[in-house]
């Protein structure tokens, strides 16, 4: 499937991954801009029929639009029918409209410049608009590209919240799909570990898998401004996370990096750090959405992923800091302690939490700061 599509009066757009669907299976987009925005039925009739609306304009009537569309929701939708007799039918009716209901909406959309600058009056600034929608930074090629106004408030409501942080007496921000900085204790063992290795003055410090970019603040409060400091995930948005929050909090530091997404340490050649920071997905599970990568681990293989890789990225007086916990029971700490040595690693320090949870069955569980050299 192609990954631009052209529309009058505008030119060649990016459509993201997850706007494909709705733009080229239809292939009838049309411009509402301006004046054409207080037809609100004109345009609800283009959505309803299968069309894709995009509006450019003042962002006030753009959502007086979406209250407009909310308001008349039901008729978006071919109506279940109303002899229906079991439960099961009833349930599947009610996804069925859930699902039919977010397809429609999805297709009034926006667009903005090829800066990610939205073309709409007095509109939301969403620095980093095309990463916090989950998409590399240079995938629209220098285009203007399109996004769903759902997607767009979705992300404006997600950076409406901040996360007040102890250990660094501030507050930072998590966009959607970002693992949002909740855990003091977690954050509070790994600036004891900071602490910890700051004796040994390291150079380079990697974090991978930034998510809201906390430990990489964390790094570079405890261990210094000269240090240089490196920062990847594989989420674009997690990306724009970090360098949102590092504008918050170092807004002149010329010695963070934050690196374009990839996998672990895929954004990365030939760099060797003195120190590796990973805060593991701690939960033995699958993953079912794009949420729970920072949280799920299926048989733990993004761990066994870390420990196969890390070896080419550490010094050989290297250290790792690597953060988990034992919400999956002590099998999976026995089987985490494992891979670490079977990967030629020894624990040279642990700073550890035991912290409430909210589950019936396992009210405590223990966060775990590892420090680990080579054996």
């Amino acid at each position: 499937m192609t990954s631009f599509y052209s529309v009058s009066n505008i030119g060649e757009l990016y459509v993201p991954v997850e706007c494909r669907d709705a733009v080229f299976a239809r292939a009838r987009a049309k411009l509402f801009a301006h004046q054409e925005l207080g037809h609100l039925n004109r345009i609800f009739t283009h959505i309803r029929h299968g069309g894709v609306a995009i509006v450019e304009g003042k962002w006030e009537q753009i959502t007086t639009l979406m209250e407009y569309i909310q308001r008349h929701k039901q008729d978006l939708i071919q109506q279940p029918q109303r002899d229906v007799r079991t439960r099961n039918r009833r349930d599947s009716h009610r996804r069925s409209t859930r699902s039919a209901l977010k397809e429609a909406l999805a297709r009034l959309m926006c667009w903005a410049d090829a800066d990610g600058i939205l073309q709409a009056e007095s509109a939301p600034l969403l620095p980093y608009l095309l990463e916090l929608a989950g998409e590399p930074a240079e995938a629209n090629q220098g285009k203007p590209f399109l996004l769903s106004l759902a997607k767009i408030q979705h992300i404006q409501g997600a950076l409406a919240d901040t996360y007040s942080i102890r250990a660094l007496n501030a507050s930072l921000v998590a966009s959607e799909n970002v693992l949002a900085p909740r855990s003091q204790e977690t954050i509070e063992c790994f600036q004891e570990a900071l602490q910890y290795v700051r004796q040994s003055v390291p150079a380079t410090v990697a974090d991978i898998g930034c998510g809201s970019g906390c430990l990489t603040l964390l790094a570079q409060q405890e261990l210094g401004e000269q240090i240089e400091l490196y920062a990847s995930d594989l989420l674009p948005e997690a990306v724009a996370t970090t360098k949102l929050n590092l504008q918050r909090l170092f807004p002149d530091s010329d010695t963070v990096h934050v690196m374009p997404a990839g996998d672990l340490f895929a954004p990365f050649s030939s760099h060797q750090f003195d120190v590796i920071i990973f805060n593991a997905p701690w939960v033995v599970a699958r993953v079912r959405n794009r949420a729970e990568l920072a949280i799920h681990d299926e048989k733990q293989e993004t761990v066994k992923r870390f420990f196969a890789q890390v070896s080419n990225f550490l010094k050989p007086d290297g250290t790792i800091l690597l953060g988990y916990a034992d919400a999956s029971g002590p099998k999976a700490i026995e089987n985490l302690e494992a891979i670490i040595a079977d990967a030629g690693f020894k624990e040279e320090a642990l700073f550890k939490r035991r912290v409430a949870t909210h589950r019936s069955k396992r009210k405590w569980e223990q966060i775990r700061v590892y420090v680990l050299h080579r054996q």
